[in-house]
């Protein structure tokens, strides 16, 4: 394969290097498998909203979901670049941090950990100024961007929605810390500590939801204000155990956090463009499907579902792989150059064997068992036959997704965000640029058309990926080592 190559080493060395490929894929494992947890039990505390509000009738609970979408809209703008500068930034300060070895002075190590925190402080304040910022512009004008959503003060749905947005709203900073908290601690190495304190946070929104909603009756207000509060609750001792980790102070070193802010806004600014080019893909498909009549659009809605599970495993992964590239591509202490070629390699293929062989065995295992999946996801006869034609399509997405989420992770873990910017829009373009071919001449693309679309938007990104890394340029010149 074009990313399996070896290099040679002195046998001393190779024993040295399989000692330190064990330890590090037991570290990926002890990374992704908290990180998969946490991912796929965060989505309960949306649930939880939305079964308590379901028993309110549907206008409560279209409102809320109403303004959930109008704060989604937005935070999916500002979530991925918050997240993934945090992980690689604080991954990258982590690594020079250690490889600070024990030749170093005690002045030396002093200096990195400053620098450390330095990293870590300045995530946070920058996380705290962009929640306050989202706080006011939603309560402000929480009325305009409700009737952005189509929902006038006629509507029945009005009340509930202006509500929720306002109180939920209060929650933001708390939110955006939150995110980036476990930015943090996963670039740390640490996904176990804030996968305990999600689940507090479920636990708590569970309990705080209905005594808002149904005790104070609050409507759909006390759902928002439920799960604020719990966050809030939550957040404090996440903070807290951070603080343990690495020391968080920011009015004490303003000066200092300058040039790690700049670091911030630029990596985000451009991971912030890449995500619009992704949203767009995905908006422009989901709007052709809608086109296809209620049928179309519902078998649309419910094969993309079917990614959660391969998207949840292949986000973990791809968090792991993130966050070791990012400290040991910064460690240029603890390695020789070829030792170090062998372990971002080795980095570089576990992701890749794993991301892609999970995805390929789920994809394997739902086509053989589609008709009971289907039966199961819905009773219409007509989605079902229209869901099971596009399998293949669906499925071969879910492969190429199953490799382009660790790819996106080695880029990110290399800092390589121009690259990781251009390679999502080259994606936008090849997946947008086959919608609008087969839509010349006023033809509606079909359900497989769209589809297949989609698996070429995920195996664009899978094919830069791999070519800029094999590449040996820039921060994988580091790969120059690993020669036969």
């Amino acid at each position: 394969m074009l990313w399996m190559t070896s290099s040679s080493t002195s046998p001393s060395e190779e024993i040295d290097v399989s000692i330190l490929k064990r330890k590090l894929t037991k570290e990926f494992f002890s990374i992704g498998f908290p990180a998969f947890i946490q991912l796929a039990a965060e989505p309960l505390a949306a649930l939880v909203d939305t079964a308590y509000l379901g028993r309110l009738g549907p206008e409560v609970l279209g409102g809320a979901g109403v303004a959930i979408s109008a704060q989604y809209s937005v935070s999916k703008l500002y979530n991925d670049p918050l997240l993934r500068t945090s992980i690689s930034l604080v991954a990258s300060q982590d690594g020079l941090a250690r490889g600070a070895g024990d030749e170093d002075n005690e002045e030396v190590a002093e200096q990195n950990r400053k620098k450390l925190s330095v990293a870590v402080s300045s995530a946070l304040l920058l996380a705290f100024l962009v929640g306050t910022i989202q706080l006011v512009v939603f309560l402000v004008l929480a009325n305009s961007i409700t009737r952005g959503m189509g929902v006038t003060s006629a509507n029945p749905m009005w009340h509930s929605a202006v509500s929720y947005l306002r109180v939920r709203a209060l929650g933001t900073p708390a939110a955006t810390l939150w995110l980036v908290t476990n930015g943090i601690f996963r670039g740390l190495g640490d996904t176990r500590t804030p996968l305990i304190y999600s689940f507090f946070f479920t636990a708590l929104n569970a309990i705080l939801d209905p005594l808002f909603i149904f005790t104070f009756h609050f409507g759909a207000s006390g759902a928002a204000a439920g799960t604020a509060l719990a966050q809030y609750t939550a957040l404090i001792p996440l903070m807290l155990a951070l603080n343990r980790k690495v020391k968080i102070e920011v009015l004490g070193q303003l000066s200092e956090l300058k040039s790690s802010l700049r670091a911030y806004l630029q990596a985000g600014g451009l991971v912030m463009f890449r995500t619009l080019g992704k949203v767009l893909a995905y908006s422009v498909c989901a709007r052709q499907a809608a086109l296809l009549g209620s049928v179309g659009a519902a078998a649309y809605n419910l094969t993309f579902q079917l990614g959660f599970a391969t998207t949840q495993i292949c986000e973990a992964v791809a968090v792991a792989v993130q966050t070791l590239l990012a400290r040991e591509l910064a460690d240029n202490k603890s390695h020789t150059p070829a030792v170090k070629a062998k372990v971002v390699r080795h980095l570089i293929n576990t992701s890749l064997w794993i991301g892609g062989g999970v995805a390929t065995t789920l994809s394997l295992t739902t086509f053989l068992q589609r008709d009971s999946v289907l039966r199961g996801l819905t009773t219409n006869v007509a989605v079902q036959k229209a869901s099971a034609t596009i399998f293949p399509a669906v499925l071969t997405t879910q492969v190429f997704k199953g490799l382009a989420y660790p790819v996106n992770g080695i880029v990110m873990g290399g800092l390589d965000w121009v690259f990781t910017m251009i390679a999502m829009w080259a994606a936008n373009f090849v997946c947008v640029g086959m919608v609008r071919f087969w839509s010349l001449g006023g033809a509606v693309p079909t359900l497989n058309q769209i589809w297949w679309a989609l698996a070429a938007f995920m195996a664009t990104q899978v094919v830069t990926g791999v070519l800029r890394y094999q590449s040996k340029t820039g921060v994988w010149k580091v790969l120059k080592g690993d020669q036969d």
